[in-house]
């Protein structure tokens, strides 16, 4: 038998409904973690419309949002999409600070041709950028990190209406500013590592030089891997208050995004 409160649903209630899904699906589907090929997408519109049926009472949307032509509802889906696509593309930045500089200290260690394939970006990366990856997955998700993306899109309601969306200097200065910080992001977090095998590098060739006896080709690729392992497994004391910290300005920096494109 058909639940009373579902035969109770108007038709501006279903409009409703239909507006908040054209929010929440793009955002979904772009953010970290929820948003990688690995999961399926016939999961990510269940749980997608499951957030849109949560959000019908708690967000202030009308049924008059929604344009009557087919170009404006055209218009209106495409603006959606490029709003989510902005503050998931935003949020993807820290993370891809860390695939960097893993990618970077392997192809020190000399293990730029064993790669992994990563399931969050579907493109093959080092192991150390996969285990750093792992590692900022969890800390994102131990501090409740995922929740900043439900409050922002809970919040975005009321700074930017359905369907009208304002590309300013702010957003793309902002876009901007969040790419340079993540390269600063991934010099911080392979320094340790990077330097130590570089020094191991520079000590190995003062010894090609001065000791020519040592075959430096065979002893080198085992010294730099376990060099790099070594240093690699100290900084993750200094990794995991470097997420906690950039997690922390993504909480605050991306309802500043939101509220720019309003």
């Amino acid at each position: 038998m058909a639940d009373p409160d579902l035969l109770n649903w108007t038709i501006n209630q279903f409009l409703c409904l239909v507006i908040i899904l054209i929010r929440v699906a793009p955002l979904l589907f772009f953010m970290p973690i929820i948003g990688t090929p690995a999961v399926p997408a016939q999961l990510k519109i269940l749980f997608s419309l499951m957030t849109a049926l949560v959000l019908v009472p708690a967000v202030p949307v009308s049924a008059a949002d929604l344009p009557t032509t087919g170009l404006g509802i055209l218009i209106f889906v495409l603006t959606e999409i490029c709003f989510g696509a902005f503050l998931a593309v935003f949020a993807r930045l820290v993370f891809a600070a860390v695939q960097v500089a893993g990618q970077m200290v392997g192809i020190q260690m000399g293990m730029g041709m064993a790669g992994v394939m990563d399931p969050q970006f579907g493109v093959q990366v080092s192991l150390i950028g996969q285990l750093w990856n792992v590692i900022a997955i969890l800390i994102f998700l131990a501090i409740d990190g995922h929740h900043i993306f439900f409050r922002t899109l809970i919040e975005s309601f009321v700074w930017v209406r359905p369907g009208t969306l304002h590309i300013t200097q702010a957003t793309y200065s902002g876009m901007m500013q969040g790419a340079a910080q993540m390269f600063v992001m991934s010099i911080k977090i392979m320094a340790p590592a990077s330097a130590a095998v570089f020094f191991t590098h520079v000590a190995m060739g003062i010894i090609a030089k001065t000791v020519p006896q040592i075959p430096i080709l065979i002893v080198g690729m085992p010294l730099n891997i376990g060099v790099g392992f070594i240093f690699v497994g100290l900084s993750l004391g200094y990794f995991l208050p470097l997420m906690i910290n950039y997690f922390g300005e993504l909480g605050r920096n991306l309802p500043r995004l939101a509220v720019g494109m309003g």
